[in-house]
């Protein structure tokens, strides 16, 4: 904001880009490898879950708590990304509208001014009384 001016200047190409940036981060990369991860600690078998010994059983144990806390994380990461996109397309939009809104009011007022113009030289032209040229 410039000392000459009230309010904010949004850029909405600056935004929209963040968004399309994030939306394709997490389409070619996060997405894939979250996926790719997922598969591979599904698929592979737990360790220690058939061995005799307490303290091997334990550590499997936390281990696998602790695995499904770090997929709960990604897949939260993953979403919160998705909806962060979501809402920088949403704000982009919001913020188009209200430009659009705004010039078209803008533009009403100025029709309006223009028209108060043209009425009071048309009448600074003419006799009130008969409406004739002066």
């Amino acid at each position: 904001m410039s000392d000459h001016q009230s309010g904010f200047v949004v850029d909405l190409e600056a935004v929209r880009s963040f968004g399309a940036g994030l939306h394709a981060d997490l389409t070619a990369h996060l997405s894939p490898e979250h996926d790719q991860i997922l598969r591979t600690f599904v698929d592979t078998p737990s360790f220690g879950t058939r061995t005799a010994s307490p303290d091997v059983q334990a550590a499997a144990t936390l281990y696998h708590h602790k695995l499904i806390e770090l997929l709960d994380l990604m897949d939260a990461f993953v979403h919160n990304g998705a909806v962060f996109v979501q809402a920088a397309e949403e704000v982009a939009a919001a913020y188009a509208h209200a430009d659009q809104l705004s010039g078209d009011q803008f533009k009403t007022s100025l029709a309006v001014a223009s028209t108060k113009v043209d009425d009071a030289i048309w009448a600074a032209q003419h006799d009130p009384r008969t409406g004739r040229s002066a």
